[in-house]
């Protein structure tokens, strides 16, 4: 008997492994959580979550690790969210180098953009605590340290950083130019996280100081140290402080590290039904960006759980991090990736239009405002919830036809028998009911699975293979907590794997053979 436990483990192993490689080929930066948790009304007040399709309801995203921070004892920091490790002082010129800064006021650490690089690449050259690859953060690293939950600073809650400043501080991000150079700064303006309240602005190069908070890379993803990857920013060229295209080599501009996770070749899939999926996050949105017009915060919310697009009953509003995902920076007006193929965006003109809603409240300003993104350049500003209309654009989790899986159990008992059923359902919860049943003399346990499955498509569906995974999954695996985990993980993600194995023949060929030696296993443990 004992030299039959490999086998059990093999194929636990196999299903277990396989499924977040699957995922990650499919997805390769999802969006984390923003952090906020509580929900409020339009006049700001604490409102219970449950049923108001707020971020705090939804809690959309990766979770953050706890704890998300790891101080290494040697003036650096580890956030094991995205792998990404900063110096500890945020405000290290003053601390370090105050003679440095001749800008404005003269030794706060507050200094133009060049003059940022400048420093970061002056820290290289002494090899600051042991490291000559730092640079200026871009815009997408700069704003994942920001937490929508609290502000003055924006960031999680027991975070080990010293000498945060409430202020600005630059990213390695160059702004994008309009035909007429009108509409923002431009590319001689760069981007900026106000670590306030977590906004992010464009501001000019050289007529604007903020703080420098180095950064260097970490390793990221399933084989690395982090939970999510960030992906690249889009942009590949690099500009001087007046705008004008320089090479980007050693500039240390965004252009030139190009930091961050490669989009897919076909970011966005239109899949026909009036939705669009994001091969890059994993989200899907509506493919019309203006479905319902302009709208106050709480009839956007309402006018969400309304939406049947795609045959989809779990639209929702999307929150701050998630519609800022969408953002290429190198495209205005709007600033999404050239090709995509939503209809209907809303653009920037002279009244200043082209703002979306998030469910995200913005608490810094009173709890009566939400965050808005500005999709012209992808900016975020804050609007009155209760007096401000804007455009709203759905999306959901991207889980698409997701299986109910349930497991009935029949206990034996000489009058009546307690039926208990579990459903995990797309948001990866789970529901209990208990009902009376007839007498039986045995117990009995069956599985019930509908959606798509992932072994029929790379094995094919006459396979005898997959008769002897289905009734290992139902006599074996069903039985226990842990199993009825891994069937319901298999399901909730088959369609991301399923997208990834017909992406890649390579993978679906690795699949099979893995399969193919996993299931003479399943049935010799049946």
């Amino acid at each position: 008997m004992n030299a039959r436990k490999p086998h059990l483990m093999a194929i636990i192993a196999a299903l277990a492994l396989l499924l977040p490689t699957f995922v990650w080929a499919t997805y390769p930066a999802e969006v984390a959580r923003t952090g906020q948790t509580i929900c409020y009304d339009a006049s700001g007040a604490v409102i219970a979550c449950a049923g108001t399709g707020q971020d705090g309801d939804w809690l959309a995203g990766v979770p953050w690790p706890d704890p998300r921070f790891i101080d290494n004892g040697d003036g650096t920091v580890t956030d094991k969210l995205t792998g990404l490790e900063w110096a500890k002082d945020a405000n290290l010129m003053k601390t370090r180098d105050p003679s440095f800064d001749a800008d404005g006021t003269a030794g706060d650490g507050s200094i133009t953009w060049q003059h940022a690089i400048d420093y970061v690449a002056k820290l290289n050259n002494e090899k600051y605590l042991g490291y000559s690859d730092w640079r200026l953060p871009n815009i997408n690293e700069l704003e994942s340290l920001a937490n929508a939950a609290l502000y003055g600073p924006a960031l999680p809650q027991g975070h080990p950083f010293t000498n945060v400043k409430s202020l600005g501080y630059w990213s390695a991000t160059s702004g994008a130019n309009d035909a007429a150079n009108t509409l923002v700064a431009g590319t001689n303006g760069a981007w900026v996280i106000v670590m306030y309240d977590g906004r992010v602005n464009n501001n000019y190069k050289s007529d604007d100081s903020y703080n420098v908070w180095p950064v260097r890379s970490g390793q990221c993803g399933s084989f690395g140290n982090s939970v999510i990857c960030l992906p690249k920013t889009g942009q590949t060229m690099c500009y001087d402080e007046n705008g004008d295209l320089i090479g980007c080599a050693g500039t240390g501009q965004d252009g030139d590290i190009q930091a961050g996770v490669a989009w897919p070749s076909q970011r966005f899939v239109d899949n026909s039904d009036g939705t669009v999926t994001d091969s890059l996050t994993g989200l899907e949105w509506t493919k019309n960006a203006n479905p319902g017009g302009l709208m106050t915060w709480q009839a956007a919310l309402a006018y969400v759980k309304t939406l049947k697009t795609g045959g989809h009953s779990d639209w929702r509003l999307p929150n701050r991090r998630e519609l800022r995902s969408l953002a290429d920076y190198t495209k205005l007006n709007p600033a999404l990736p050239q090709g995509h193929p939503f209809t209907n965006v809303q653009l920037a003109d002279s009244s200043g239009s082209g703002c979306y809603w998030s469910s995200t409240t913005a608490l810094a300003y009173g709890t009566s405002s939400a965050f808005i993104v500005v999709m012209k350049d992808s900016s975020t500003n804050v609007g009155v919830k209760s007096s401000f209309s804007l455009y709203v654009w759905p999306v959901r989790s991207g889980q698409v036809g997701n299986p109910v899986i349930s497991t009935t159990t029949t206990v034996l008992s000489t009058t009546t028998s307690v039926i208990s059923s579990t459903t995990t359902t797309a948001g990866g919860g789970t529901s209990t009911t208990t009902a009376q049943a007839t007498t039986t003399i045995s117990p009995t346990t069956t599985t019930t699975v509908s959606g798509p499955c992932p072994s029929t498509q790379v094995l094919g569906a006459n396979n005898p293979g997959l008769e002897n995974l289905r009734n290992f999954r139902d006599s074996r695996l069903a039985q226990s907590a842990v199993g009825r985990k891994i069937i319901g993980m298999y399901y909730n993600n088959a369609d991301s794997i399923n997208a990834a194995l017909e992406r890649s023949p390579a993978l679906r060929a690795v699949a099979r053979r893995v399969l193919e030696a996993v299931a003479p296993m399943a049935r010799r443990r049946q």
